[in-house]
């Protein structure tokens, strides 16, 4: 019998602007409603102690978000009121608790439900084109980097008997910290939403946070690329802050800024887009959540390989390009003269890709048969 405990920061389930955190968190507890027999729940908040807020000042900060002392007798209180046996940690980022866990009860298996590592985002903000940290940060950021890495793994190899992984790569990773046999939750496609489409010949359409790095990035990769091909077409773009939307507006005259739309408003728009973009040429932490409404909206997709990580594609296909603006620009290039005949073959392969497309309860099923032979 699993009788589970899903540790979380409520933050990271419910937001006032939800993003991929709570998307990602609300598909993990889906999926663990069905596996366990019993599902309890504790919330644990973010430290404000000084120390915590100097090393983040100091870019020192190693996974220390958390104060397990502030928890650490009601949550062993719990696992031993509710005789738990399995605690799902939601996020890496909690992964100091697994230590206290299992020094109490050896016997409780302790799951991370993974977003990402720190240490895979840190990377990129050290060594990218253009790093986030300088001077005294980006040399406290490279002792920083190292130490996230030793607790990783360390605290795997000791605290933690599985991590739920986001995508394969992220799987690949796991192995390499120490984990050998890592589960990976592909993303889930609701089948159940429909929309009427009306696409126009030639418009594009975008949605994503437009000051995450690894987007605003790709948008400029790709666009400087497009700019070149002189074509007849329209990206039209929906997110936020505003300020970097209109400057994506006035520096590419392709380009035309929606705005953040309300979940109605999104929903007319993108009944008349013809294909949706998803460009990202570097790896970070995670997936492409993004991606996922587009396969409920039903709108061919262009891609990179990097931006289908988390997805499991069972039938139908997507428009799948390398890690290359150029190249992805060309594949946009080619669906600008498409026969309607050819068109329609593309919405039919998306439509296969939604319908075929992972269950929540085939997940867990798999799921409880990971655990089972856990505690074999």
């Amino acid at each position: 019998m699993i009788k589970g405990l899903f540790l979380h920061n409520p933050l990271d389930l419910n937001s006032k602007i939800p993003g991929g955190v709570q998307i990602c968190s609300q598909e993990f507890l889906k999926i663990l409603k069905a596996t366990a027999d019993e599902l309890h729940y504790f919330e644990v908040g973010y430290s404000k102690s000084l120390v915590f807020r100097l090393l983040y000042k100091l870019n020192l900060d190693n996974y220390i978000s958390y104060a397990i002392d502030k928890y650490s007798s009601t949550l062993l209180a719990t696992i031993s009121e509710k005789q738990i046996t399995h605690v799902f940690i939601n996020k890496s980022e909690l992964i100091r608790f697994s230590k206290i866990i299992k020094a109490k009860f050896q016997h409780v298996k302790v799951i991370i439900m993974s977003h990402g590592n720190e240490s895979g985002d840190f990377l990129g903000d050290l060594t990218g084109i253009k790093p986030r940290f300088n001077g005294f940060k980006k040399y406290t950021g490279i002792l920083k980097l190292g130490l996230a890495l030793f607790t990783e793994s360390f605290y795997r190899k000791r605290y933690v008997d599985l991590v739920c992984t986001m995508s394969e790569e992220e799987s690949a990773v796991e192995k390499w910290l120490g984990l050998n046999y890592p589960f990976y939750i592909p993303r889930l496609i609701d089948k159940t939403v429909q929309i009427k489409r009306a696409p126009i010949k030639n418009v594009f359409g975008y949605v994503g946070t437009l000051n995450h790095t690894p987007n605003i990035i790709a948008l400029h990769q790709l666009f400087e690329k497009l700019a070149e091909l002189n074509l007849s077409f329209e990206v039209r773009i929906v997110g936020q802050p505003n300020e970097i939307g209109q400057s994506l507006q006035l520096k590419y005259d392709f380009v035309n800024y929606l705005g953040p739309l309300s979940d109605e408003n999104l929903l007319k728009e993108v009944e008349n887009w013809s294909f949706f973009i998803n460009p990202i040429f570097n790896y970070s932490r995670g997936a492409s959540m993004k991606l996922a409404k587009a396969i409920e909206w039903e709108i061919p997709t262009v891609t990179t390989i990097a931006g289908k990580r988390g997805y499991i594609i069972n039938q139908g296909s997507l428009i799948e390009t390398e890690n290359i603006p150029a190249v992805m620009a060309a594949s946009i290039a080619t669906c600008t003269q498409l026969p309607a005949n050819d068109y329609q073959n593309y919405v039919n392969e998306i439509i296969a890709v939604k319908n075929s497309s992972v269950t929540a309860n085939e997940l867990a099923e798999r799921l409880k048969k990971t655990l089972i032979q856990l505690s074999a």
